[in-house]
This record gives C-alpha cells, sequence and structure tokens, in this order.
C-alpha cells in the first residue's frame, strides 16, 4: 500500500469515528477488508512508506526456544537497537513519543528508549479471526453503549465510534486459559517494596475454541480468580471476578477472607476505586492501561499515529534477579525494547455529572492486536500525572501476544508500581484450560483454607 493510500485509510477511520455512539455494524463488503488490505483484527496489512514498519504477514508463527514457565526467549534476541533516547535528544524524537514518555524522559533520571527493528508479531487462534470477522457485520453497540450481538473476541473490528475503539482494548485476546505467578512491587526511590504475591487464573469465554461450551452463555468477557500468597498477613486472601460483556455494568465480585472463614460481595471493583494489590497505590482502573467499565468517559478517536511502543518483550521477563528488573527511579531500560508501530489514539474526559480521580486519559493501541500498549493520565487541574506502559511478549503455541508485566509511573510523586513481575524461577504463565467451576463463589467458599 502506498503512503497515500495508508494516509487516506487513516483519513477515513478518524472522519468515521467521529460519528454518533449509535449505530449499525459494518456492510459485508468492508467486513471483506478484514481478509485483504486490513488484518484480521482491523490493522493496516502494508508496511509504512519508508518500510520501517513492515507488512503484517501472520504473525510469529514460528515456533520460539523452549523457555522457563513459557516465558520463550524472542527469536530476534541478538538484534541491536537502532537508537537510543534520552533526556538529551528527545526533542529530536517527540513526533513518535507519546506525552507520558517524554515527561518520563524529562523528569527521570537515567531513563532512555531503546529502538529496535519492528516485527508485527501479534496473532491470535484462527478461530478468534473467524469470529471477529463476523462480529464486523453483526456486533452493535447502541447509544447507552450496550453491545448485541456478539459472537465472542474483538466485537468493532472496524469500530466506527470512540466508544468501539475503546470497548475493543478490553476485549483483547489475552489467551484463552492462563494462570499467572507474580507480585506486584511499589517503588519509590529506593528498593522496590512488595505489595503483593498472587497466582490468578483467567479464562476467556469469548475464545473457546469450536465445541468447549460456555458456561456463561455469552454474557462474560472473562472470569478471574486471583489468590494473594504474600505479604503473609494476606496469605489465603482470594477475590473472584466475572466481567459482564457490557462495558457499563458493575463487575459481580466475590472475597473470601480466611481468617472469618467468610465470602462476602466486593460492592466495586473498577473505576478509580484503590487497588488492594498495590496498597492503594494505584486504581482498579488504571491496570494494563485501562480496565473496566468505559461509561465515565465520552472516548474519541484522535487518529492513529506511528509510536515507539513497548513490543516484544519476550527477553525482559527473562531478565534474572528482581535488583535487575526494578530500579529506584524506574524499571531497567536496558532490558526493554521499543519498537515503532502503528497505533490507535483514543482519548477519554470525563462526561458531565460523572465523577473521577482522572478527568482526562489517552491510550494508545496497538493496530494488530487492539493491547493497550502506552496510556497518558491528566489531573484535576490540568496536569500530567501519571504514564502506563504495558510490557507484552508473543508465544506462538498460544497462540497469542500477551499481556505481561506493566508499569504505572506517578510523574508528581516520582514513584511507579510494578504489575506482574516475574521475579522467581516458579513465576510465570501456565496454559491450561481451567474448569469453569473454578470461576463459581460456591467452590470459591469450599476451597477457603488457610
Amino acid at each position: 500500500m502506498n503512503n497515500n493510500k495508508s494516509t487516506l485509510l487513516s483519513l477515513i477511520a478518524v472522519g468515521v469515528l467521529s460519528c454518533s455512539a449509535a449505530h449499525a455494524a459494518v456492510t459485508s463488503a468492508e467486513a471483506e477488508k478484514l481478509k485483504t488490505e486490513l488484518t484480521p483484527m482491523g490493522g493496516e496489512r502494508a508496511g509504512n512508506a519508508d518500510g520501517s514498519i513492515p507488512a503484517w504477514t501472520g504473525g510469529q508463527k514460528d515456533p520460539l526456544p523452549a523457555g522457563k514457565l513459557n516465558r520463550p526467549p524472542l527469536f530476534n534476541a541478538d538484534e541491536k537497537a537502532l537508537l537510543k533516547i534520552d533526556s538529551s535528544n528527545v526533542e529530536k524524537y517527540k513526533d513518535k513519543l507519546s506525552d507520558g514518555e517524554q515527561a518520563l524522559l524529562k523528569n527521570i533520571p537515567g531513563y532512555t528508549i531503546n529502538v529496535y527493528p519492528t516485527h508485527r508479531t501479534a496473532l491470535a487462534p484462527e478461530h478468534t479471526y473467524e469470529r471477529v470477522f463476523k462480529n464486523a457485520t453483526t456486533t452493535k453497540m447502541d447509544d447507552r453503549e450496550l453491545i448485541s450481538d456478539w459472537n465472542g473476541s474483538i466485537p468493532f473490528p472496524i469500530p466506527k465510534s470512540g466508544s468501539e475503539a475503546m470497548a475493543n482494548t478490553q476485549f483483547a485476546f489475552r489467551g484463552i486459559d492462563v494462570q499467572t505467578v507474580s507480585s506486584v512491587y511499589v517503588v519509590s526511590g529506593s528498593a522496590p517494596v512488595l505489595a503483593t504475591s498472587t497466582v490468578a487464573q483467567e479464562s476467556m469465554p469469548g475464545d473457546y475454541p469450536p465445541g468447549r461450551e460456555d458456561p456463561f452463555k455469552g454474557q462474560t468477557r472473562y472470569a478471574v480468580l486471583v489468590e494473594t500468597k504474600a505479604p503473609a498477613y494476606q496469605a489465603g486472601e482470594k477475590i473472584l471476578g466475572l466481567i459482564d460483556k457490557q462495558l457499563n455494568a458493575v463487575a459481580q465480585a466475590w472475597t473470601y477472607l480466611p481468617g472469618q472463614r467468610r465470602l462476602r460481595r466486593t460492592p466495586n471493583v473498577q473505576y478509580d476505586v484503590p487497588s488492594p494489590f498495590t496498597s492503594g497505590v494505584t486504581n482498579y482502573d488504571e491496570q494494563n492501561g485501562f480496565q473496566g467499565s468505559i461509561d465515565r468517559y465520552d472516548w474519541k478517536v484522535v487518529g492513529k499515529k506511528e509510536l515507539y511502543v513497548p513490543y516484544n518483550n519476550n527477553n525482559f521477563l527473562n531478565a534474572s534477579g528482581l535488583d535487575q528488573v526494578l530500579k529506584p527511579n524506574s524499571a531497567n531500560s536496558d532490558l526493554m525494547r521499543w519498537e515503532l508501530h502503528r497505533t490507535w489514539v483514543i482519548e477519554g474526559t470525563l462526561k458531565a455529572g460523572q465523577r473521577h480521580v482522572v478527568p482526562k486519559r489517552r491510550v494508545y493501541v496497538d493496530e494488530d492486536s487492539w493491547q493497550i500498549l502506552l496510556a497518558d493520565h491528566w489531573d484535576a487541574k490540568g496536569s500530567f500525572w501519571k504514564a502506563t506502559q504495558i510490557l507484552t511478549y508473543v508465544n506462538p503455541t498460544v497462540p497469542g501476544m500477551i499481556v505481561a508485566t506493566n508499569f504505572v509511573y506517578n510523574i508528581q510523586s516520582k514513584s511507579y508500581a510494578a504489575f506482574n513481575v516475574l521475579s522467581g524461577e516458579k513465576d510465570g504463565y501456565t496454559y491450561r484450560e481451567i474448569p469453569a467451576a473454578t470461576f463459581s463463589p460456591r467452590s470459591l467458599e469450599a476451597s477457603g483454607v488457610r
């Protein structure tokens, strides 16, 4: 695709996405583009004009070397960085940097961005692509942001509004069933402080393979059970969440407290409620760039932009030793890989009459997967507040591009929180079918033994 055609696609996208939030699905002719000029997820198959972004040819399908607990080393581990961005040259490259990354480069001593050649490794199972293709002509969102005729996975591969584009980020493929053993740390200019160590089990019914029964009857985006292993005074606590497909619904959640041997409904596990997993340093909806209901914001697509984003960070996950991964001022940027990718830039402003400690936020979304890679947050005074980075890694055996460690940097307090840190030899990811009974309140209560 030549540069003019690529630009035209982006302009059409911005023009269409400024339409009303109430609309029908796309036509069959439009949907056919998902098999030709667009990727199965709605990105542009072609590379960019100068070749620095290659064409998408199906993602990373070739096997990778064996890695510990499903953390395979990356195929291009020996590549050299094309350039290094730091405080001395940030102005030169600011057009390809998010506001948050510019703030980090200017405010965090020693912070750098190492840019490597771009590899479009994102992929998902074929049955997921088939459902996304079907969604293009069936799934609809009304003016209350209620979704109907959804077939599973990404609902709007060719979005017609900012709300639809933002909805896609909440359905992004993260594997079908996965168990993650990891920790959360808070860092404020000194050694990392452990907030929690957990075992999380997640299941995404919308991506179940054909023939596997969906016990949630098409109403659940994902089910999650998190058990706390440390610190000791929280050991054995469990939180169960059933996340509705509707993006204006409060998640159903339950907490099991072993000291009381009681199961309780958890009133609110989203929006700006402080997260217990970071000892309240971050809010529930800050993990993974944005997480939860989208109904408190007016969303618009600013456009598509070529940006340096964290990508293909398999090697970061295989780093040894917490002191190597987390430094006093930031994560170890020498271990992190950045690449030039096209991103959807989606901005949310707080609706009239709604309340949230973040009245304005912006997310930068990978065009090949709908995964948020970066997120920026502003406070009530209009000052820049927080920058989020989401590291992903590719695993062809799943197959998929999987969300891994992510960081929330508080520019104002000069601190950061690190989620899903794989610091121990037993930390990592296990992909296997998880019984549906795991995600029932009755099963949670019966399993609670300290």
